[in-house]
């Protein structure tokens, strides 16, 4: 690689881990008996430029946008500390619209239990 190629590779990468780069998509975020449900607004996304990985309980989303003539790449970055009661192997992510809907559903011992009453005579 010649010094031109080296800056252009240092510059892409400064990108994707200086966050000063990268904007914060507004979450909703609701928790149900069986999921926690996350709504990420991510305008200008496609499935092509997302990324969810969860990597020692946390869960890091990335969406690039496509750049335009006239501006630069821009991209959405959020990071999200899960509880050990979520079981993100089973999550389900949806992106339509620019909205990412994840739903990540609780694991089973983290779920609401009855308790069968008797009564005695």
């Amino acid at each position: 690689m010649n010094d031109k190629q080296n800056m252009a590779q240092e510059q892409q990468q400064e990108n994707k881990i200086n966050p000063a780069f990268r904007l914060s998509p507004a979450v909703d975020i609701y928790e149900t008996d069986a999921e926690l449900v996350l709504l990420v607004d991510l305008p200008g996304v496609e499935n092509s430029g997302l990324q969810l990985e969860v990597s020692r309980g946390v869960l890091s989303l990335v969406g690039e946008m496509q750049a335009t003539e006239n501006e630069k790449q821009r991209s959405y970055y959020r990071q999200f500390r899960l509880s050990e009661r979520i079981d993100a192997d089973a999550g389900h992510a949806e992106l339509k619209d620019g909205v990412l809907t994840l739903r990540l559903p609780k694991s089973e011992a983290a779920k609401p239990k009855k308790i069968a009453i008797k009564t005695l005579h």
